[in-house]
């Protein structure tokens, strides 16, 4: 399992290659916090999900950066102040 993570100006997001993602805020973090939501990578983008429900892209490929930045501007600031509930780790909205 690999993890990647993206600083945008909305959140930190830190995708797996196991499926999902972390969203948390931009500022710094310590290793344990929890993160404000967490996703699937399908939210990220169709293409990015494999047929396991995994990603299907390298985690350095330069479309998983263009998803995640797309993702962040829509929805990163709404995920950080917990409007979307908590993603797969509980209630969304």
């Amino acid at each position: 399992m690999a993890r990647r993570p993206f600083r945008t100006a909305d959140a930190l997001i830190v995708v797996s290659s196991d499926g999902y993602f972390d969203v948390f805020p931009p500022v710094s973090r310590r290793p344990n916090d929890k993160p404000a939501y967490r996703g699937v990578v399908a939210e990220l983008g169709a293409a990015l999900r494999g047929y396991d429900d995994k990603l299907s892209v390298r985690p350095d490929s330069v479309a998983l950066d263009a998803a995640v930045a797309v993702w962040s501007r829509n929805h990163g600031a709404a995920a950080v102040r917990g409007d979307l509930g908590l993603g797969r780790n509980g209630s969304t909205v």
